[in-house]
């Protein structure tokens, strides 16, 4: 199941890589070539990103670091290991999050980018002063610019728990009343089929502990924040924002980005 759930994040997760990304006719040989490394190497770095991420919500659920003591953890390294990430930064990541411990800050940096595109990126680190030179270094190299705080009010801020479908979606709901939660969706991945119980942010541990309480398998407990708007644009500006993401994400210390794009 963790590969499943994996898999189906991951797919997620990428989705903006294909955007924008066209080859034409009258390209070299080697430039194809050239293309296709690139998308591969891209990828290969969002996917592991991707792990990382895993990893850490692993880590910050029971506060072990050592996958000896964490099931979910080890599960995830294991995946890890199969999609050829190295040993080293497996575990120069598991140092850095020990090393850590109790010191990570968390926030959201709000970007604005061409013709209406608006991102949140979300981190986590110990360290914000040199997170901040970091990212605006990378900023600075693209048309993005870091906005002042308003960019957050076109998204709204949910909370998602997403477990193994049980009994059928009428029971679900009852559930999600008698717990709290605002709302429950079912959906399909890969033939599998889940729930996603939906709450306030701040109920996150509250709503999951209940929803084992009543049986559940919770996969994922995560934030969200949904664009009120979705916009539309051409492949030149999807171009610009994948290069965007791409120098953002290539930052360990940045769990995930949000955006008003499909």
């Amino acid at each position: 199941m963790t590969e499943v759930l994996n898999k189906l994040l991951f797919n997620r997760y990428i989705y903006f890589l294909s955007k924008g990304n066209k080859r034409f006719a009258g390209h070299s040989k080697w430039a194809n070539i050239k293309h296709i490394k690139e998308e591969k190497d891209n990828e290969r770095m969002v996917l592991f990103h991707h792990l990382k991420r895993q990893m850490e919500v692993a880590i910050q659920e029971n506060g072990i670091t050592k996958p000896s003591n964490n099931v979910k953890l080890a599960q995830i390294i294991e995946q890890a290991k199969k999609a050829n990430m190295p040993a080293a930064s497996i575990n120069t990541f598991l140092e850095k999050m020990e090393a850590r411990k109790n010191k990570t800050q968390t926030g959201i940096i709000e970007v604005r980018g061409p013709n209406g595109y608006v991102m949140l990126v979300r981190y986590a680190t110990d360290n914000t002063k040199t997170f901040m030179l970091q990212f605006r270094t990378k900023i600075k190299k693209t048309s993005a610019k870091i906005a002042e705080d308003s960019a957050k009010q076109m998204f709204t801020h949910v909370g998602n728990i997403t477990v193994e479908k049980k009994d059928d979606l009428e029971h679900a709901m009852e559930d999600a009343i008698n717990i709290g939660a605002e709302d429950v969706e079912e959906f399909e991945e890969n033939n599998i089929k889940y729930f996603q119980f939906k709450c306030e942010p701040k109920l996150l541990n509250k709503i999951r502990n209940l929803l084992q309480g009543l049986q559940y398998n919770v996969l994922s407990v995560e934030e969200n924040y949904i664009p009120h708007n979705i916009i539309e644009l051409n492949d030149s500006d999807l171009e610009v924002i994948s290069q965007i993401r791409d120098k953002i994400l290539s930052l360990e210390d940045v769990s995930h980005i949000y955006d008003n794009i499909e």
